[in-house]
């Protein structure tokens, strides 16, 4: 199947569904039951976030490798632990007001009250584009990868890393850099470039890895030639590969960032 026939859906208006998604939520369920879900998710969502962010690099701290049951399951562990103990703290709180707690949600349909319910479902529906945001991006720039990959193998890329490089495009269009580097730091072009000469040096380890922009070989001594992460090029581990805490460590690095801005211009 073609990607011409994938949901061409645009952005502001994947953003618009889910704002009416949480208003109606918010209209169905009531306001307190809704000022409840969003206590209860944000904190709980943001943690699982930062903790996607940070897992690679426990996983090595810890392991010595990075180990597909933390950098996945700590965050979901996470998610799940803090939106339980929140959930049953604000349960432990409200449950002593029994039934007044859903008189608020009799008020009157004053238009006052109607723009609340409207600012109210903002903050879920705000979280949930964040977070979509997010993982739309990150999972574009492992498309990326994989695409990169699949070129210098001379294997057609599919259509669903075609979508997701299209998405990823559309998102770079319209949100700012600087808004892109706080939520996805772990996919920022310098990042995925430096993936790229991982990745094409270990598809061909005897021969020199060639500078696209001057048609020149690159220096091995400043390319990172790390057994485990030319594994996971190889195994087609692109998302690992582009998490790793030695991709950080190497971004440090005066030469690998000379390198990096001259592959970027």
């Amino acid at each position: 199947m073609s990607s011409n026939f994938l949901p061409q859906l645009s952005l502001g208006t994947a953003a618009l569904v889910i704002f009416l998604v949480c208003v109606g939520i918010v209209m169905l369920r009531g306001m307190t039951r809704a000022i409840l879900g969003c206590i209860v998710l944000l904190p709980s969502g943001w943690m699982a976030f930062m903790a996607w962010q940070r897992a690679p690099a426990l996983s090595v701290e810890w392991t010595g490798k990075s180990q597909t049951w933390i950098t996945t399951g700590l965050p979901i562990v996470l998610f799940l632990c803090f939106y339980y103990l929140i959930r049953k703290l604000l349960k432990a709180i409200v449950s002593p007001f029994g039934k007044n707690q859903n008189s608020g949600e009799k008020s009157s349909g004053s238009v006052i009250g109607l723009l609340f319910k409207f600012l109210l479902a903002l903050v879920p529906a705000a979280l949930i584009c964040l977070v979509a945001l997010a993982l739309a991006h990150h999972t574009g720039s492992v498309a990326e990868l994989r695409s990169f990959s699949q070129k210098s193998l001379g294997i057609n890329e599919s259509d669903s890393v075609k979508f997701s490089e299209k998405l990823k495009s559309s998102i770079e269009s319209i949100v700012p850099a600087s808004w892109l580097k706080l939520l996805d730091p772990l996919a920022d072009p310098s990042r995925l470039a430096l993936a790229k000469v991982i990745t094409a040096q270990s598809e061909s380890p005897l021969k020199p890895v060639i500078n696209p922009k001057t048609g020149k070989p690159i220096p091995r001594a400043i390319i990172v030639q790390d057994p485990e992460l030319q594994d996971y090029a190889r195994e087609g581990k692109f998302g690992t590969l582009l998490r790793h805490p030695l991709l950080t460590k190497a971004l440090s690095d005066p030469k690998i960032k000379a390198l990096l801005k001259d592959l970027q211009m």
